[in-house]
């Protein structure tokens, strides 16, 4: 009977970090998402779209809001020039990938990011 509860214990402890790693890879894909968002608005590169990503990744990891992320995203276009609303930001951020390739970029290919240091 002790054998029986053991493993019931364990396999909750697994379908916890299995949800738990699952929890994370979908807002690891929704900062990523919203990355290649923002780039692609500003008509930069893969690679600039990648470490904008990785930061986005970082920020969330310590402890940064899905609003705060989307904060973030929404100072960082504005400081470029391209103003979004935070809903914009949130539909994109959720894989409204269709609303981020009707829109053209909004800056020149060349652009540099100016990311703000808010988180």
């Amino acid at each position: 009977m002790l054998r029986s509860f053991e493993e019931r214990e364990r396999a909750e402890e697994l379908l916890f970090v299995i949800g738990e790693k699952q929890r994370f890879l979908s807002r690891r894909a929704s900062a990523q998402a919203l990355a290649d968002f923002a780039v692609r608005k500003l008509g930069c590169d893969d690679q600039t779209s990648r470490a904008y990503a990785e930061v986005l990744i970082d920020a969330m990891v310590h402890g940064a809001s899905d609003e705060s992320l989307l904060e973030r995203v929404q100072a960082d276009l504005s400081a470029n020039l391209a103003d979004f609303s935070l809903e914009e930001l949130r539909v994109a951020m959720l894989g409204g990938s269709d609303l981020a390739r009707r829109s053209a970029p909004v800056g020149p290919s060349h652009s540099p990011v100016h990311s703000s240091s808010r988180l």
